[in-house]
């Protein structure tokens, strides 16, 4: 455990500045909810960028070649991917939280008529739910073909996901469709944010799974 925990501590020291640079699109954010006058377009892009954040750290190891210190360093490669994955858990938390309070935030200055109760929580359950999608797609691929060949075929696609989404769910009849399941969420609307969080660990579990199935057969 002491081992993994030094993995964290390494990808944050080596990813620090790029989280400083990634934390800025949170502006981005903002300006995206403001425009479009829904809290929960902000709170989406955030997490959007969240991935983007978490993701940073292969490209910095790659530039400065840091990868291969772990090659020297008393760490297992099931070790790193760990500490790689418990990394990226701890910045999608924060990511997440901010996202909640942004949401919160801005609901209040646009007015109650942008945003309801449900909208709000089933926002943070799908946006913490695509967070564990995105990044549980994303690190297995970088893992096997490193961040600079797989960043844009990767999170292009990520990118269209979340703005389709935000689209399908804005201007066409999704809500009346998926009645029943609204319907359900509404009467236990703790529950929504919950779904969202426990989708969003067991894909990432899966995630590292393969990225460890991967990564243990490739040499440093």
């Amino acid at each position: 455990m002491n081992r993994t925990i030094s993995a964290i501590k390494l990808d944050f020291y080596t990813g620090k500045q790029m989280l400083r640079l990634t934390a800025i699109l949170a502006i981005l954010a903002i300006i995206i909810g403001l425009v479009a006058h829904g809290p929960e377009y902000a709170m989406m892009f955030t997490m959007v960028f969240g991935v983007t954040s978490v993701g940073s750290v292969f490209s910095v190891h790659e530039k400065n070649h840091s990868d291969k210190l772990y090659g020297i360093l008393p760490l297992t490669k099931s070790e790193m991917i760990m500490g790689r994955y418990l990394y990226g858990l701890i910045i999608g938390v924060a990511y997440i939280i901010f996202a909640a309070l942004l949401g919160f935030v801005m609901w209040q200055i646009l007015g109650p008529d942008s945003l309801d109760t449900l909208s709000y929580w089933a926002t943070i359950g799908l946006g913490f739910a695509y967070f564990g999608f995105a990044m549980g797609v994303a690190y297995p691929i970088y893992f096997k073909f490193t961040f600079a060949k797989a960043y844009v075929f990767t999170m292009v696609p990520m990118y269209i996901i979340a703005v389709l989404f935000l689209v399908l769910t804005k201007k066409t009849d999704l809500a009346s469709s998926i009645g029943q399941i609204i319907q359900f969420f509404s009467d236990h609307i703790y529950l929504a944010p919950i779904f969202g969080v426990v989708g969003g660990l067991i894909l990432l579990a899966v995630s590292a799974l393969i990225a460890n199935l991967i990564y243990t057969r490739k040499e440093i």
